[in-house]
């Protein structure tokens, strides 16, 4: 791949460009000036090796095109800094990143490492070949920075710290807040067709059995009117991620954290998989659940468009779901389901997603020698405004605020966004910086219909949450549980997706569960579980008073 380098727009300066040898990466430099005062010894110049960012920019030669990157520049020239951004694309860059760290030479000052796991980074960690943010940030932050780590995202410390007490990485962070509940966590939910269910007069569920019914009258009534059975619901049946688990009080993966128990266990020893197996292999034998369609998602996109889909699992507030099926049902709505109870004694949990999460990784190098520098870029990206700018984009172009509550710009599509350069920062770049956002839930109901809206509400005061994405709830495992983990776990995912789906499909009988789940043991499932305790215990044990 040839190497450019790209001249930076100030808001009220012009674009030149011009070209460097090379190869392996687009170069992006801070540089509007070469020779000036600019690239004088005042500006600190640090190299930040990433990827591409998600559409509607996946070129990063267009990127200073838009607004929110060149406001994103101004701060960086606020704080004089000039970054020489090197941009690999994807499907290169972890075979590049690997290279890079295993000869040790031309490292960057800072990498994004997120193809990297645990293991890998901390036997970098070990070589010196990246090194702690920790001491960088105390030393350095002028506040932002510090603040972030140590109270506005409590979780990041404890997610972050190495069994050596040091931070290796920073991260992408969110942080959800309604009103004076600081824990307001997001949610999934089963959506259905409500306007089907209007138009056959069928009331909304109560339970599993009416929701199992109200599926097979969209089929024998033929909700969608075009004369065949073709309505069906979409789940992935290898994952414990589909909402109906949680009604049948299943948390929410292989290995994952039981609220009413405080504690990690797995589903499979739960006497309640047994019934929900059971129920599942009952939709696809009626037809409701297509074992074709099942867990794939494309083919679900295309069934969707298709108006064919009477069900689905997604985020309580989805609004993406009805302008896919528009042209053929205008009037489709897609309307939330709180939980169902669907076993006698068994309260039926709702599928939530943490308020605080931490992902991906961003390390600095031992070839980086201003840390200072890293510290005045740590400071902008951990800033409110930066938050604000990486997340939802440039007030008055992207959104605006009504009653305080922010709010997008009515009718601003994506492809709109990228004719106009005016997407928000994630879109730009989340492959080379993190993408930090502190959400108002008021505003991701904002713009929800009515239902949707108090679903979501009520869903935040509901009492029994089965949280998602486990690793937000634990400590960094100490070498010994990474090299478990490692032994154990692909594994042991690779066989419960597969017993999960052919318990499904009824290729193998809920009659045979307990010799299936013995196999799981013997692959290190207990053993497993009780790794992400000790874990589980030392994230409670770093948490901030």
């Amino acid at each position: 791949m040839k190497k450019r380098k790209m001249l930076s727009l100030f808001l009220v300066g012009c674009l030149a460009a011009g070209t460097l040898a090379g190869c392996g990466g687009k170069s992006n430099s801070g540089d509007s000036q070469s020779g000036s005062d600019q690239a004088s010894s005042d500006f600190s110049k640090l190299k930040i090796l990433g990827t591409e960012g998600w559409a509607p920019c996946n070129d990063w030669n267009e990127v200073e095109e838009y607004s929110a990157y060149q406001i994103l520049k101004s701060k960086l020239d606020d704080a004089k800094l000039d970054i020489d951004w090197e941009v690999v694309a994807p499907e290169q860059y972890s075979v590049i990143l690997q290279t890079r760290f295993a000869s040790g030479k031309d490292l960057p000052d800072i990498a994004k490492a997120h193809t990297m796991d645990d293991a890998a980074l901390m036997a970098l960690a070990e070589q010196g070949l990246i090194i702690p943010i920790n001491e960088i940030i105390d030393k350095y932050s002028q506040g932002p920075a510090k603040e972030a780590f140590d109270k506005k995202f409590p979780t990041m410390r404890p997610l972050t710290t190495a069994e050596d007490g040091n931070i290796y990485w920073f991260c992408n962070v969110q942080s959800k807040y309604y009103g004076d509940n600081t824990d307001p966590n997001g949610s999934f939910s089963m959506l259905y067709r409500r306007d089907w269910a209007d138009k056959l007069g069928i009331a909304e569920p109560t339970n599993l059995e009416e929701f199992t019914q109200m599926l097979r009258d969209f089929r024998e009534k033929d909700a969608n009117g075009n004369g065949q059975q073709d309505e069906i619901m979409f789940i992935d049946p290898s994952s414990f991620r589909t909402s109906i688990a949680q009604w049948f009080g299943l948390p929410t993966d292989m290995i994952a954290l039981d609220p009413v128990e405080n504690k990690i266990v797995s589903p499979w020893n739960s006497p309640n998989v047994k019934p929900y197996f059971e129920y599942l292999n009952s939709l696809v034998q009626e037809g409701i659940l297509d074992p074709s369609v099942a867990g794939n998602w494309e083919l679900m996109a295309q069934k969707r468009a298709e108006n064919k889909l009477g069900c689905l699992w997604d985020y309580t507030n989805a609004m993406w779901n009805e302008p896919t099926v528009a042209e053929i049902a205008p009037d489709a709505l897609y309307a939330p389901l709180m939980p169902l109870p669907a076993l006698d004694g068994v309260e039926p949990g709702s599928m939530s997603e943490p308020s605080s999460m931490v992902w991906e990784r961003y390390v600095v190098t031992k070839d980086c020698e201003d840390l200072e520098a890293v510290a005045r870029l740590l400071d902008i990206v951990y800033s409110d405004e930066y938050a604000v700018l990486t997340a939802f984009g440039q007030e008055g172009v992207n959104f605006t605020y009504e009653d305080g509550v922010m709010t997008p710009i009515p009718g601003l599509t994506a492809d709109m966004a990228h004719e106009q350069r005016i997407s928000e920062g994630a879109m730009l770049w989340n492959g080379v910086l993190p993408r930090v956002q502190e959400v108002d839930m008021r505003q991701q109901v904002a713009n929800c219909d009515d239902y949707k809206r108090q679903v979501t509400l009520d869903l935040i005061d509901y009492d029994l949450k089965y949280p998602d994405q486990v690793n937000n709830f634990l400590a960094l495992p100490t070498k010994e549980e990474s090299d478990k983990i490692n032994a154990l776990l692909p594994n042991l995912q690779t066989a419960s997706k597969e017993l999960a789906t052919k318990l499904t499909l009824g290729q193998i009988s809920v009659d045979d569960l307990d010799k299936e789940v013995e196999k799981l043991e013997e692959l290190g499932l207990s053993e497993l579980v009780d790794i992400y305790q000790a874990r589980y215990e030392r994230y409670l044990a770093n948490m901030p008073s």
